[in-house]
Formats: structure tokens, C-alpha cells, sequence
């Protein structure tokens, strides 16, 4: 039997219909998952060099002031133990400095714990904590705290606690997770207060094993009072993290801050603090292979 020419077209279109509709009934290929766990080995050591600039302009009834510091140190981690459940024992720390600082039209001060026999008296406390263990601590394999022994904080920094704390279950690019803390501050009267933050990551991208991962503090506390922003602005983190999934490890940091407070001391009072703070895996060890290109400096 012959169709006519309109018949033809018309099966054509019915068949072209079907097999476009077959098409979108096709399942779309999933998203890719990835494990982020840290991976260490029983005597390693993995270190850091570190980068933190600072300038804090503080303006008080017209009298201004403006400091500024630059501090570069080795931070180490000497794997002590793993467990057969991944918990990863190590002692934290910082292996040489190299400081400076000036406020104002004061003099400079800097030391260098490689070069200088001696600390001005401004650096005296961190000179004896070169070369000594600060923190000796125990981690999950996505970085919660086990235990933990001393104190690694110098000021924070808005960095957390050692680590930072990887997600339970694989994820995706986009996806994100949390981690609650809390920041404590001290009114005028003396009286102290608990601010509730929580630091939100998101893994941004990964490319060639190395995951992109964005961290964003958000104070979850109602906070009006100027004289309590001054006190939070170091503590509020913003910037991203390089992390190596197959080295289980991260390969650079950078967190960076540019905040403005008005009437923290009286009406036209105004402090601005400028900062950047910076890690870089140094390729020490066998581990260490990958390059992550730095940021740009300030």
C-alpha cells in the first residue's frame, strides 16, 4: 500500500515526535560524588608556610592611627599515630617566624628566629614557642576534634580549631555543610557574652583532584552594637581552600578580610581592618607533588 505525500509527512513527524520524547525519557547522567577524608601516615611530617598581613586604621575624634604587621612562619605537623579507624594523632608547631610590625610613626620592630640571637621585648613570647609543641591533638579523619592538649591559637584568626571539618558524607560541587561554634565577647561592664556562629562550606569545584572549597562565616547571633562588631571582625572568615582528595590534605589557604566598623568608641569613631592570611603546603615529602597556584598578594 502507498501513502500519499501528506501521509508521509505526517508519519515522518509522529516518528520524529517519539523519538525526541524516547530522548528526554533517557536518565541524565548522575553528578560525580567525592569523599573528602584527611590522610595522614604514621611519622610524617607535613608543613606550611604562612603568611599573615595585617593594617588596622583606627579613627577616634579626628586623632587617627594605623598599624601594620607582617608575619611568615613554618608551621609543622608531626604525625605521631593512626588508628585503625583513621583517628590521626600529631603535635602542632611553628618552626621559624619572621615578624614586623609599625604603628603610627613609631619605630619598627621585627624579629627573625633564624637570624637574630635576641627578640625585642615585643616578640620575647612567641620566640620561646619557636621549635615547641603548642598543641598535641587527635582528629577524626574529617577533622573533628578527638582530644586535644595545649593551645595552637594565637588570636584565632577566625581560622577554627586546627582543622577544618569535612563532610560526613560524599559530596558534590555545590553542595554544602556546616559547622556550629561559638565566639565570646566581653561588654563594657565586664560582662562576657556568646555569639553563635557557623562556618558554611561549599565545595565549589574539582579540577585535577583538587577540590575548591569556599568557607563563609555567618554570625547566627543578632549583633547591633558596634562595640561588639570591632570585636568579631578578626574572627569572621572568608575566603577558600585548596584541598588534594587522593593526598587527603589541604594544599593552600587563603582567608581574606576587609571590614569597616563605625561608632565603636564614640559617634565618629571608625575602624577599618584590612588583612589576608595564607597557607601553602611546602614539598617536603613524597606527598606534596601537586601545585596550587597562589593568590594574588596585597
Amino acid at each position: 500500500m502507498q501513502l500519499s505525500h501528506s501521509s508521509s509527512w505526517i508519519l515522518g513527524m509522529l516518528v520524529a515526535v517519539a523519538a525526541a520524547a524516547g530522548e528526554q525519557a533517557e536518565p541524565s547522567t548522575p553528578a560525580s560524588e567525592y569523599l573528602l577524608r584527611y590522610k595522614f601516615q604514621a611519622n610524617e611530617v607535613i608543613r606550611w608556610k604562612v603568611t599573615h598581613l595585617v593594617t588596622t586604621e583606627t579613627s577616634i575624634s579626628g586623632n587617627t592611627q594605623t598599624a601594620k604587621s607582617r608575619s611568615v612562619s613554618t608551621k609543622a605537623w608531626r604525625v605521631t599515630q593512626v588508628s585503625p579507624e583513621g583517628h590521626i594523632t600529631f603535635t602542632h608547631t611553628v618552626e621559624d617566624v619572621d615578624m614586623w610590625r609599625q604603628i603610627s610613626d613609631r619605630p619598627e620592630v621585627s624579629y627573625n628566629s633564624a637570624t637574630d640571637a635576641q627578640a625585642p621585648p615585643e616578640y620575647q613570647q612567641v620566640a620561646k614557642t619557636i621549635g615547641q609543641p603548642l598543641t598535641t591533638a587527635t582528629i577524626s579523619d574529617t577533622g573533628e576534634i578527638v582530644e586535644k592538649e595545649g593551645n595552637a591559637s594565637r588570636g584565632n584568626l577566625g581560622l577554627g580549631d586546627i582543622t577544618m571539618l569535612l563532610p560526613p558524607k560524599p559530596v558534590r560541587e555545590g553542595s554544602h555543610w556546616y559547622e556550629p561554634s561559638e565566639l565570646q565577647i566581653r561588654h563594657q561592664d565586664g560582662k562576657l557574652e556568646r555569639i553563635k556562629i557557623r562556618k558554611l562550606y561549599t565545595l565549589e569545584k574539582v579540577q585535577t583532584g583538587v577540590a575548591t572549597i569556599r568557607v563563609k562565616t555567618e554570625v547566627l547571633t543578632p549583633v547591633d552594637d558596634p562595640r561588639i562588631q570591632v570585636q568579631l571582625v578578626q574572627q569572621l572568615t572568608n575566603g577558600d581552600v585548596k584541598f588534594d582528595i587522593d593526598a587527603g590534605r589541604v594544599l593552600a589557604k587563603q582567608m581574606d578580610w576587609d571590614e569597616t566598623v563605625i561608632g565603636f568608641e564614640k559617634p565618629d569613631s571608625l575602624m577599618k581592618y584590612l588583612a589576608r592570611f595564607s597557607e601553602e603546603l611546602l614539598a617536603t615529602d613524597a606527598t606534596a607533588a601537586r601545585s596550587v597556584p597562589a593568590g594574588p598578594r596585597r
